[in-house]
């Protein structure tokens, strides 16, 4: 953060520290309580773009996109109270505070160089600063041993990284506010908190910007940006926008990301027990997002007609996954080879890769309702 907005922010000091894959539904009791395997996500290289976000954005690199979209998607389990999180929030944050990094050249990897480095908050008033903030973190970060300076793409405070705030978002093992990944995920921790948030609401928005810096000021020109990024289309596999009742039911589904998965949750109204199992979620979508009543469980789901073949998948379909010899898991294809799904205890309602890696490897069924 910089000029006058890091001053205000310092002033105020509000920067401050904050603090596999199983597919089970509820099918029947003894199925489940019989213990279908589970199994490893599928692995994963770089970090790559998320379900809903562009292809391409003017004036932001490839790798920051890619920092924002991973951060987006990895909050969900790291602050699993916090809804509504979305690329474009870390986005408003990154394009205000550094314009993206821009100028400065990223690896792959997320690695910046030349670092950034806000002002000297040694009082002097330079950037309108004028409350002097001691060095904490012995010049590792900002290279200032004796004051502080904002750091990074994001431009955090050495104090404040070193909390709760600081993350690896590229799994190197190092927390560095100066690569792409670690930062974006570190800022969508701050604005998350540790606390139940749903970043959606646009107060609560607006509140978690204003922690970030004190400003209303600052405060507009990121909301301003985080609405035009919204606006923004997805990348598709065929860039065509699923429309009519498919996409009513995708974008029911998508709106629950970050709940959580809860053994026999989810029915027409929404989350019961706090949370979706993986017919649940598509029990509630379908109902949403076009007043069709699906059956509850995904071995009944299988036996719904309108089968179709893989080759002719398209957005909207039921996928019903043999992955534990009972037909125990069910997703909703959303396109662009992913489906959306409540995957198993301890994790949150996810959009995964569906036509490539993993999920492949199993026999489906898959079922065209709409």
């Amino acid at each position: 953060m910089s000029g006058v907005k890091k001053a205000l922010l310092a002033s105020s000091l509000l920067l401050s520290p904050i603090a596999f894959v199983l597919g089970l539904c509820i099918l029947f009791v003894a199925a489940v309580a019989g213990g279908a395997a589970e199994h490893e996500d599928q692995a994963g290289g770089a970090p790559g773009l998320g379900q809903g976000v562009p292809a391409k954005v003017d004036g932001v690199s490839p790798v920051m996109l890619a920092a924002y979209s991973n951060a987006a998607d990895r909050i969900r389990t790291l602050r699993p109270k916090c809804r509504g999180m979305r690329w474009s929030v870390i986005a408003g944050i990154g394009k205000v505070e550094s314009n993206h990094a821009g100028g400065r050249q990223i690896s792959p990897g997320g690695n910046i160089t030349p670092r950034i480095l806000g002002p000297r908050l040694d009082g002097s008033g330079i950037g309108g600063n004028t409350t002097p903030f001691r060095d904490t973190d012995g010049g590792r970060w900002d290279g200032d041993a004796s004051f502080e300076r904002a750091v990074g793409p994001m431009q955090f405070l050495p104090s404040t990284w070193e909390g709760a705030s600081g993350q690896d978002g590229n799994n190197d093992g190092t927390k560095d506010p100066h690569n792409a990944f670690d930062a974006a995920l570190g800022t969508a921790a701050y604005l998350c908190g540790t606390g139940k948030t749903d970043l959606s609401d646009d107060a609560q928005l607006r509140r978690a910007i204003l922690r970030y810096n004190h400003s209303g000021t600052y405060a507009d020109d990121v909301t301003g940006f985080i609405r035009q990024y919204d606006q923004l289309a997805p990348a598709t596999s065929d860039n065509t926008a699923v429309s009519g009742r498919a996409g009513d039911v995708i974008q029911a589904a998508l709106a629950q990301q970050g709940t959580p998965y809860v053994w026999g949750g989810g029915t027409t109204r929404g989350a019961s027990g706090g949370g979706f199992d993986c017919s649940g979620l598509l029990v509630y979508a379908f109902y949403k997002g076009a007043h069709i009543t699906l059956p509850r469980t995904s071995q009944a789901m299988r036996s719904l007609s309108g089968s179709v073949s893989r080759s002719d998948l398209k957005p909207g379909d039921i996928v019903v996954i043999n992955n534990d010899g009972n037909w125990g898991h069910v997703g909703l294809y959303i396109g662009g080879g992913n489906m959306v799904h409540a995957p198993r205890p301890g994790k949150t309602v996810e959009t995964v890769p569906l036509t490539k890696g993993y999920w492949t490897q199993f026999d489906w069924a898959i079922r065209r309702v709409l």
